[in-house]
């Protein structure tokens, strides 16, 4: 029976002796996966900031140098200094947006080379510029460039290319729509009430329409003709020996036209009378007229002789 007891004990005994093996064994498991997580963390972190890096010092080389497409692919552009001679001609014969002749920008070329496979009549010429001014003047030079048949991009890196070629489906929502996008340094542009503005992947769909500006409505007609040339005063003059308007031969009032009108046409005439009577008296050196007859009162020429 003790024999049976002590036994019992040792296999008691030899149980939480493996429990807690066990456990241990656990705990550095856990211990061992969490260290390799964090180091596999730290290491990727390290790489994503080491290749930011990369891109960004990519991107950095390339930021002075532009992709001139189009340019042909003969016998005549096969040595550098060929080629140069021809770009430098391109952009320094081309006029911008404005008008005005292009700067010498052939004195900001670093250098000139081919890029891309030969033999397809076409070829990109990559172009370094010496400063980024250069570069952006050149970029004012596209529509000059495009009348030749020569296209200008970005040199990009591989990942910004490979942004580039994600967003061609946003391009031809762009175009669609009325917008004329465009590529700057891998984004998509595209200018929208006077602001170059950015589209990311999928964005085009919810972009609106550009607004067109309302057209001018035609001017209206214009006043009809006047009638007899106005006095200083505004009213309306009459030749001497004829009715002022609104008024008949006689003197009395039109056909239609009320007393007050008529008395007022009637003042008119003679304020006219009596101011060419009285210029024609300042002019007779002292000879004295009289006036002229008012019209309708049957005077003739015998009335203004002086008397005797």
């Amino acid at each position: 029976m003790e024999a049976q007891s002590e036994l019992t004990a040792a296999c008691s005994d030899l149980a939480e002796f493996k429990n807690y093996v066990n456990k241990r064994l656990g705990e550095q498991t856990s211990h061992s996966v969490a260290r390799e997580t964090a180091v596999k963390d730290g290491l990727q972190q390290q790489v994503n900031a080491e290749g930011s890096s990369l891109e960004h010092l990519s991107q950095r080389i390339r930021a002075n140098n532009i992709v001139l497409h189009g340019v042909p692919d003969i016998a005549a552009h096969s040595r550098p200094a060929d080629l140069t001679r021809y770009v430098s001609n391109k952009l320094d014969t081309a006029t911008p947006r404005g008008g005005a002749p292009s700067q010498a920008l052939s004195h900001s070329i670093r250098a000139v080379s081919h890029i891309g496979r030969p033999g397809s009549g076409k070829r990109a010429v990559l172009v370094e510029f010496s400063t980024h001014t250069a570069k952006h003047e050149a970029f004012k030079l596209s529509p000059h460039l495009r009348r030749s048949g020569l296209h200008l991009a970005d040199e990009l890196t591989p990942k910004q290319l490979k942004a580039q070629k994600g967003l061609e489906a946003d391009f031809s929502a762009l175009k669609l729509k009325g917008f004329r996008p465009f590529y700057r340094r891998g984004e998509l542009k595209y200018r929208d009430q006077g602001f170059n503005r950015t589209c990311k992947r999928g964005e085009a769909i919810r972009v609106s329409a550009p607004i067109s500006p309302p057209r001018a409505s035609p001017a209206p007609p214009g006043p009809p003709p006047r009638g007899p040339a106005l006095g200083r005063q505004g009213a309306r003059t009459s030749l001497p020996g004829h009715p002022s308007p609104g008024s008949t031969a006689g003197g009395g009032p039109a056909p239609g036209q009320s007393a007050a009108a008529a008395s007022t046409s009637a003042a008119i005439a003679a304020a006219n009378a009596a101011t060419t009577a009285a210029a024609n008296a300042m002019a007779g050196d002292g000879d004295t007229e009289m006036p002229a007859p008012s019209p309708g009162s049957g005077a003739g020429p015998s009335a203004l002789a002086p008397s005797q």
